[in-house]
C-alpha cells in the first residue's frame, strides 16, 4: 500500500470517527490577519510566521495554526456546545531547519460548557485516533493545575522550574532550591513530578501523597476520575501520567495530552484544555482539543509499505500483454512493478 493511499485511509477512518461523535468539519481559509498570531505568539509551536501584504494593504499570514483561527471565527458560545474536526495544512519552519514546510494536521476542538463527560469523550477519541495509526500507542496525560499548585505552594518562579521539569534537569533544580531555600517537602514533590512517568493506575495514590495544597489535590482527583472512566472503557492501560509535560499557563488549564506511536521518536499528537485562550479572544466558556501531526507519522507509513512481489519487464513489442499480466498479479493481492527493458528495477 502506498503512503498516499494509507494516509487517505487514515483520514477517512478518522473523519468517520469524528462525525460519529457529532463533530462538524471546519474548513478555514489559508490566510489570516497577522495580528491574530502576533497577539498570541506564545500559543504557537513556533513563533515564525510567513507574512505578506494583501491588495488592500493589510498584513496577512499563512496559517501556522488551526485552533486560533477556529476559536476566532466560531460563533459566540453563550452556553452552547460546539464540536469541530479539521484536516488542514499549516505552514511552519521545519524542525532544526531554516525553511518553512507545509505540514498536514488533523484535529478536534470542543468548545462550550465542558464537563467531565466531555473530557472523557475527548480522551476516548484521542485513544481511538492513535489506534487508527497503530495498536501500539501510548497517551501521556498531565494537569496544569497540579504544576501551578506546586509552584504556588512556595511562591516559586515558574519560568526556570518549568524548564527544569520539561528537560528533567534535577541537577540544576537542586542548585536553585539551595539558593532559594526551598523546603524539603517542595523538593520532594518537585522531584516526584520531574522523575515519574508511569502507568496511571500505579501513580494516582502516590501523587495524592505528595500534594502540597488543595489545587494540586483537585488536579489529582480529576485525573483519578478520568482514569477510572478510561479503565471501564478499556483503554486505561494505554495512559501514563507525566507531570513533566507542561504548556503555556497563559493559555492552558486542566488536562494536557501527548500521544506517541511505537517506532516514532517524537510525539505525534498533542492537545489540552485552553479556556484562557477563549477568554483572551473574547469568548466565554471552555475549550479542549488536540492535533494529530500526520507529517510525524510519515516514517511509520514508509515502514508499512509492502515490498514488490513481482517485476514484469516489457520490451515494448507487446505492451498490452504485459499490462494484462500485471493486472492479474495485482488482483491476486500481490504488488507488481511494470518496467521497460531499459528501466532500473526496484
Amino acid at each position: 500500500m502506498t503512503i498516499e493511499k494509507r494516509e487517505e485511509n487514515i483520514t477517512e477512518e478518522l473523519f468517520a470517527l469524528y462525525r460519529g461523535y457529532g463533530y462538524q468539519r471546519y474548513k478555514p481559509g489559508r490566510f489570516e490577519e497577522y495580528a491574530l498570531y502576533r497577539d498570541n505568539k506564545d500559543f504557537l509551536i513556533n513563533k515564525n510566521v510567513i507574512t505578506f501584504t494583501d491588495l488592500n494593504g493589510k498584513l496577512m499570514a499563512m496559517r501556522p495554526d488551526i485552533t486560533l483561527s477556529l476559536i476566532k471565527h466560531c460563533a459566540s458560545l453563550q452556553g452552547q456546545t460546539q464540536k469541530y474536526f479539521y484536516n488542514e495544512n499549516v505552514y511552519r519552519p521545519s524542525a532544526g531547519g531554516n525553511n518553512f514546510k507545509e505540514i498536514a494536521q488533523t484535529g478536534v476542538e470542543f468548545a462550550g460548557n465542558i464537563s467531565l463527560t466531555d473530557v472523557a469523550e475527548l480522551t476516548f477519541i484521542i485513544c481511538k485516533t492513535l489506534s487508527v495509526i497503530s495498536a501500539d500507542y501510548a497517551l501521556d496525560i498531565s494537569h496544569m493545575a497540579f504544576i501551578e499548585g506546586l509552584f504556588e505552594s512556595y511562591a516559586a518562579d515558574g519560568q526556570p522550574l518549568t524548564e527544569y521539569l520539561q528537560t528533567k534537569n534535577f541537577h540544576d533544580f537542586i542548585k536553585l532550591a539551595q539558593e532559594k531555600g526551598y523546603s524539603e517537602k517542595f523538593i520532594k514533590a518537585f522531584e516526584f513530578a520531574l522523575n515519574f512517568r508511569g502507568n496511571a493506575r500505579e501513580y494516582i495514590s502516590e501523587a495524592k501523597s505528595i500534594c502540597l495544597n488543595g489545587k494540586m489535590l483537585t488536579a489529582v482527583n480529576e485525573l483519578a476520575q478520568l482514569l477510572e472512566i478510561a479503565e471501564k472503557c478499556g483503554f486505561g492501560d494505554k495512559i501514563n501520567i507525566d507531570f513533566s509535560a507542561t504548556a503555556n499557563a497563559d493559555y492552558y488549564n486542566g488536562f494536557i495530552y501527548n500521544g506517541y506511536i511505537k517506532g516514532i521518536p517524537h510525539r505525534v499528537l498533542s492537545g489540552g484544555r485552553y479556556d484562557k485562550l477563549l477568554q483572551k479572544l473574547g469568548k466565554s466558556g471552555g475549550a479542549i482539543g488536540f492535533a494529530l501531526y500526520l507529517g510525524e507519522i510519515e516514517r511509520y507509513l514508509i515502514k508499512d509499505e509492502r515490498p514488490i512481489d513481482c517485476v514484469i519487464v516489457s520490451d515494448g513489442n507487446d505492451v498490452a500483454s504485459a499490462l494484462m499480466r500485471a493486472q492479474q498479479v495485482a488482483e491476486s493481492g500481490k504488488v507488481v512493478y511494470v518496467s521497460n527493458g531499459n528501466a532500473n528495477k526496484p
